[in-house]
């Protein structure tokens, strides 16, 4: 008997899919897809648009700051955070003669010592007429605090106590109503008072005294912090938020960016298991996984940092191990690039580099270069992440040479800066651990600089007494709320993020005051630029840039111009 076979035209089909789908997979995990425009983007810090308008005839911030021999530090850093954001400051003792107001947007004190004034009423009288004055550091009691603590607002002062904790009772920028930040390493040395009812208060620490409030007087304002944190140049967000409410109209340059790094990934993932898997199973099916639906949920960008190993250099590998070394390389690599994202390099290994030598650290660079190479083909390294030590920055000359295309640094330090043409920017929240005084440190960055960075570590979930799915919620979480709070942010690559420090440090921004509203004209422009924009009357109109609220009178301000105008209501 002769059986015949009839295959359905749909069965065809089927075959033709399978095979399209496992050629189109083949042609992903290959080098082909390296050579596409999107994964091998040059990303070329360009030179910033220079204004050849003549602006010294135009207006820019400027305040006078009042020191004494006993805060050189806090002086110090209250000129650097002005001067870094385009503001003039012109410093005097405390204790010599008169003090000149003409063309000063302000007072500032930095120093305890206000005994040596020599004349109060004349600062009263400043301050009555339409000036404003900013204590940014508890005084000393003293004759001098007897007669001006009614003024500032204070209905009853006694001596020094150690306050920990912040609390926003005022919103000052973003979405929430108030924030806490319960820590008891946020620290100040304060007056033990109370503030009277004309005071405006806006933080307080965690056992209720007030920290920072503004009071009328007159037609002018003073400004009051009850703290010591304001040496610390990476605590200035209260600092900034005074200056603000000392001046009517205020702007200055800021990055609007957050990035999201994964420090040392891809790595070589240790033997073990964790949680009946082994640490392999771990991290692709479970951890890598929810980071991937994390990221897209929230479009996060994220910029890996390349390790090659867990021990130290003592040779370099051989053909089969550097093969085994790239292996994670290429699977976890290529889908990030993918997602957006960018790799960076951590290095060799996790030791600081404080503890390796010139010569190895160049040797060290050039094998993670070479292992790159055989893993990404092409592809241009231009974010370093170096490991959590003292000095971040060691060695930056000569491992910028091993990778020439080198553009931002993300690390250990205070505040974003520019080092020879390359953006440091500082490390801040860490993505699994819900801490309060890293958010306060990710808050201050936020009101200085417009920048957030947020840190994860995967290879410390495959500890065997980490909660991963705990961890993995911590993170969630936390973008959920950055995302609410804060949702005109852009998420970046670090790389990506040069422009703006660029921007953020470099700009100066002048004013040109008409009875309706504001011209600025900016020295140079890095496009786009954003700035922060204080003011109390109503925004009504602009020209050549684009305004967000983002706070009770605080707006964010985007523009590829550099003159562009802001009208205001009454």
């Amino acid at each position: 008997m002769n059986y015949s076979f009839k295959i359905e035209k749909s069965l065809y089909m089927m075959i033709a899919l399978v095979a399209i789908i496992g050629f189109l997979f083949i042609i992903i995990r290959s080098d082909l897809i390296l050579s596409h425009g999107y994964m091998k983007e040059e990303k070329m810090l360009s030179a910033p648009i220079e204004n050849k308008e003549d602006l010294s005839g135009y207006k820019r911030s400027s305040f006078l700051l009042l020191e004494g021999d006993d805060q050189p530090e806090l002086a110090k850093t209250l000129k650097n955070n002005l001067e870094k954001i385009g503001k003039n400051v012109t410093q005097q003792q405390i204790g010599e003669g008169s003090i000149v107001t003409d063309h000063t947007d302000g007072i500032i004190i930095a120093t305890e010592k206000i005994d040596e004034l020599k004349d109060i009423q004349a600062l009263l009288d400043y301050v009555k007429s339409g000036g404003s004055l900013f204590f940014a550091i508890r005084p000393s009691p003293g004759t001098a605090l007897s007669a001006l603590y009614q003024q500032v607002g204070i209905v009853e002062v006694g001596g020094f106590i150690e306050t920990t904790g912040i609390e926003l009772t005022e919103p000052m920028i973003g979405q929430a109503t108030s924030m806490s930040f319960e820590s008891e390493d946020i620290r100040n040395s304060s007056l033990a008072l109370r503030v009277g009812k004309q005071a405006t208060v806006y933080a307080k620490s965690t056992d209720d005294l007030p920290l920072l409030w503004s009071t009328n007087y007159g037609e002018g304002m003073f400004v009051f912090f009850n703290g010591t944190m304001f040496t610390d140049p990476s605590q200035g967000g209260l600092f900034i938020k005074g200056i603000q409410l000392m001046v009517p109209e205020f702007i200055y340059p800021v990055i609007n960016a957050k990035v999201t790094a994964l420090e040392g990934f891809p790595f070589p993932v240790p033997n073990g298991q964790h949680e009946g898997m082994t640490n392999e199973e771990m991290l692709r099916n479970i951890i890598w996984a929810d980071l991937q639906r994390v990221e897209a949920k929230y479009d996060l960008n994220y910029t890996a940092s390349y390790v090659s190993a867990f021990d130290k250099l003592t040779k370099k590998p051989g053909r089969d191990e550097l093969a085994k070394m790239q292996e994670n390389t290429v699977l976890y690599g290529r889908e990030l690039l993918r997602m957006g994202g960018e790799i960076g390099v951590q290095g060799y290994h996790h030791a600081p580099l404080t503890e390796v030598s010139k010569s190895d650290t160049r040797e060290q660079m050039e094998i993670t270069a070479e292992q790159l190479e055989g893993a990404l083909p092409g592809y241009r390294v231009s974010t370093y992440i170096p490991v959590d030590q003292n000095e971040p920055l060691t060695h930056l000359p000569f491992i910028h040479e091993v990778f020439p295309e080198l553009k931002a640094v993300l690390a250990n330090v205070e505040q974003p800066s520019m080092n020879d043409g390359v953006a440091v920017l500082p490390k801040q929240l860490n993505g699994f651990v819900d801490d309060p005084s890293l958010k306060w440190e990710a808050f201050n960055g936020l009101l200085m600089s417009g920048f957030m960075s947020e840190s994860l570590h995967l290879q410390s979930l495959l500890l065997e007494d980490e909660d991963i799915d705990r961890s993995l919620l911590q993170f969630e979480t936390q973008q959920k709320e950055l995302k609410n709070n804060f949702p005109w942010l852009r998420n970046q690559t670090i790389s990506d993020v040069a422009k703006g420090v660029e921007n953020h440090v470099n700009t100066v921004v002048y004013e040109e005051h008409t009875k309706n509203g504001i011209t600025f004209h900016l020295n140079q422009i890095q496009e786009p630029a954003y700035f922060y924009f204080s003011s109390n009357r109503k925004v009504e109109s602009t020209e050549n840039c684009v305004v967000t609220t983002i706070g009770p009178n605080l707006y964010l301000v985007e523009t590829n111009h550099l003159t562009f105008h802001i009208r205001l209501g009454e």
